[in-house]
């Protein structure tokens, strides 16, 4: 009698043990989701290369340069909460819309900043798009737990969660050979020798290489939005 009943005890851990880490109907959420995560991995290591490239394009000091991850971080601190009402007032699927929303507006912004060859337009433009980071990052966590069975949830986020030190990397790689391989190697003091008309010329070629990835990324956000919305 007490066999049958410690086997009766251990069935249901055995049927949890059996369910898929992620069913069959939410697999295309979930590879969405899997990206994003390392989208905002990329993006932040991407973007704290910004700082010494920004002092040098724009001839600032590096308190100044430093008001970028002002700007980053600080948009992760200001729409948390609101992302948090988001999702309890809609859904998982319109906080990720919504924060891809935020990245796509953030990134078209690089646009008319390096047309203008404004830093402070690009810092409006970087908060924007760290703002849809941190929805992204405040819905993708709990909506991975909860696309599938509650005992397979933390291996879930566990899968989701190592695509993110590999979208750092590609960050690093992107910042090193996109970015800061095209700064001029002129120094302050060759910039400050320049003319205006040269000293324009040296940044409009600069600053398309630092709108060249998070322009590009655009058209990554678009199709993660419309699949998302072709889901539901």
């Amino acid at each position: 009698m007490k066999e049958k009943g410690f086997a009766t005890a251990v069935q249901p851990d055995i049927q949890e043990t059996s369910a898929p880490v992620v069913p069959k109907e939410y697999r295309l959420y979930f590879g969405l989701l899997v990206t994003c995560f390392a989208l905002w991995g990329l993006l932040n290591n991407m973007t704290d290369n910004l700082v010494p490239s920004f002092a040098k394009i724009f001839m600032i000091k590096a308190v100044d340069s430093s008001l970028v991850q002002v700007a980053f971080y600080g948009a992760y601190a200001v729409l948390a909460l609101p992302a948090a009402f988001i999702i309890k007032r809609y859904s998982y699927r319109v906080g990720v819309l919504v924060g891809l929303g935020f990245y796509m507006v953030g990134a078209f912004g690089y646009i008319p900043a390096a047309i203008l060859q404004s830093y402070n337009l690009f810092l409006v433009s970087i908060f924007v798009l760290a703002g849809g980071l941190s929805v992204l990052e405040t819905t993708c966590n709990p909506f991975v737990l909860s696309l599938g069975d509650e005992s397979t949830s933390v291996r879930r986020l566990n899968f989701a969660q190592a695509f993110n030190p590999l979208g750092s990397m590609a960050g690093l790689f992107l910042a090193k050979y996109v970015i800061l391989s095209h700064l001029n190697p002129a120094t302050l003091e060759d910039r400050l020798a320049m003319t205006p008309d040269q000293l324009a010329a040296v940044r409009d070629v600069e600053l398309f290489w630092v709108c060249v990835p998070y322009v590009g990324l655009i058209l990554i956000a678009f199709i993660f939005g419309a699949l998302s919305s072709a889901a539901s």
